[in-house]
């Protein structure tokens, strides 16, 4: 992947963030500087504060385990409250995501009646199930994001899920959700755990991760999929090492399918961040993503590559 200089090689101690194995090997690297730059191209300016998690002049590496493929950063580099607080001033939430119907759906044929939202941003999906008829709670780390989900009357915790229990959200969950979460943080098997613990027997956990073997591949310098923003990237099979990490039951999973306009989008995309942190654009300029675009609609294609799309989701079964 990386055409323009030498990865770094000293890992430390670094260990795998999912099965925790040792002495991952550097695939890729940009330096915090890029990052900054990347960021840019979509006019986004952060502050100060909001960088500090990612240092001047760091080599940022992008690592995969030689024991299970799992693609991720140093932890350390994961963005703050502040960070995200930047993000949210600049409409960084979305407003509706194929997960949310689909876990609505799953949870009706599973009769989940009571639903903790984890990074509940302003409250949409707990829009949705509240008026499903689901009992709902959030947490929410992004003060300016909570509240918003709070003045529309949702209940919404500020802690961490290791720092709740029963006696603080009122008994335990038929379902916990995870919507573009676990990218984020710095220990997925620990946050799933924490979990766990507010989990009834038999309960779910529902989780959706971009696609790092979708969409995404086309556009591997987008300034969202690297530190501070993203710590780990996701494949369909890492959901069923989260399980077996976790001990609970994959029951399902799945990918969105890819639209083909994303395609062009994309493309187009990775010719524009590219040249910025010194890599090489796609050949055919404008032209060809377009046709490719045109005749991947045209054909029905979708149908054929039903998990190509931007996330991949899987629900899991407290054991």
């Amino acid at each position: 992947m990386n055409d323009s200089k030498t990865i770094e090689s000293n890992v430390g101690k670094l260990t795998c963030l999912l099965c925790l194995g040792i002495e991952p090997k550097g695939v890729d690297q940009l330096d915090s500087e890029q990052i900054r730059k990347l960021w840019k191209t979509f006019n986004l300016e952060f502050s100060d504060e909001g960088w500090k998690d990612l240092p001047r002049n760091k080599p940022v590496i992008l690592y995969e385990c030689q024991n299970c493929g799992f693609s991720f950063f140093n932890p350390s580099f994961s963005g703050g409250e502040r960070f995200y607080r930047d993000l949210e001033h600049q409409g960084y939430f979305a407003s509706l995501r194929p997960e949310f119907s689909r876990t609505l759906k799953f949870a009706r044929q599973q009769n989940l009646t009571r639903i903790l939202d984890v990074g509940c941003g302003s409250g949409t999906f707990l829009d949705l199930a509240k008026a499903a008829g689901h009992e709902v709670c959030g947490i929410e780390l992004n003060k300016a994001a909570g509240e918003k989900a709070q003045k529309k009357g949702h209940v919404v915790f500020k802690e961490l899920l290791d720092q709740l229990d029963e006696t603080k959200t009122g008994g335990v969950f038929d379902l916990i959700t995870f919507f573009q979460v676990l990218e984020h943080v710095a220990d997925p098997v620990g946050v799933m755990k924490g979990a766990i613990s507010l989990l009834k027997p038999g309960g779910y956990i529902a989780i959706a991760v971009p696609s790092a073997g979708g969409v995404y591949r086309l556009v591997p310098y987008d300034a969202h999929q690297w530190p501070p923003h993203h710590v780990s990237r996701w494949r369909l099979a890492d959901l069923q090492q989260l399980a077996a990490a976790v001990n609970m039951k994959l029951t399902a999973s799945g990918g969105d399918i890819l639209l083909g306009e994303q395609i062009e989008q994309f493309w187009n995309m990775h010719n524009q961040t590219a040249p910025i942190v010194g890599r090489r654009k796609r050949r055919g300029g404008k032209v060809f993503p377009k046709l490719v675009s045109l005749v991947y609609r045209k054909t029905g294609m979708k149908y054929f590559f039903p998990e190509w799309g931007n996330s991949i989701y899987g629900f899991f079964q407290k054991i």
